[in-house]
This record gives C-alpha cells, sequence and structure tokens, in this order.
C-alpha cells in the first residue's frame, strides 16, 4: 500500500500549480502545499513534450518508485510533479534523488 494518494481533481491540481511552492530541479518541477488530511496527495504530470506514451509511462513509472521507495514525511502534503524532457534520459538514480530532494525542499514549508 502506498504511503500517498492519488490527487485528482483538476481544480485542486490548478490550486497546487498555483498556489504552491514550487521547486525546480533538472528533471522535474514539483508544486506543494501543506495537507489538511491524514496522508498526503499526489500527481504527477508528463507532456507530449517527453516522448510517446511509452516514455511517458516509464517516466511517471520511474517517478512513482521514487516515491514509493522514501518513508513517508510527518506532514502531509498536496504534490504536483511535472516531469521535465531530460527526467526521459536521466538514469533513475537521477531521477529519485531529484524526487527526495523537491519532498524535502516542499516539506521546509
Amino acid at each position: 500500500m502506498r504511503w500517498y494518494d492519488s490527487l485528482r481533481r483538476q481544480a485542486e491540481i490548478a490550486f497546487v500549480r498555483h498556489r504552491g511552492r514550487q521547486v525546480g530541479l533538472p528533471t522535474l518541477v514539483a508544486f506543494g502545499v501543506e495537507e489538511r488530511g491524514r496522508r498526503s496527495r499526489i500527481t504527477i504530470s508528463v507532456s507530449t513534450s517527453i516522448g510517446g506514451a511509452v516514455v511517458r509511462n516509464l517516466v511517471r513509472r520511474r517517478i512513482r518508485g521514487a516515491l514509493d521507495a522514501k518513508p513517508p514525511g510527518a506532514r502531509p502534503l498536496r504534490v504536483l510533479f511535472v516531469a521535465r524532457p531530460p527526467a526521459a534520459s536521466e538514469p533513475y538514480a537521477r531521477l529519485a534523488a531529484d524526487v527526495e530532494t523537491a519532498l524535502d525542499r516542499l516539506r521546509g514549508l
């Protein structure tokens, strides 16, 4: 079972993107705000500029895998991860390090 739930409603995603704190890294950009619920809620956006469907799904799975490997933090967050084109060509270790860095910076709200 994952330590986070999915952020699905378009209005909530837009709120996080426009009002959230932004962390820019080479492979992704993360937007985050504090969550009042018990669990964090996360969504991953991978645009067609990354590549075809196979590449986009690979990047999405790699980000999700990096999230699953990281333990939950003390404070729940609403987070939007937006993958950048280098995410498709970087090794998993670099992508996982960027995901961890983004979450650590967002938790320091």
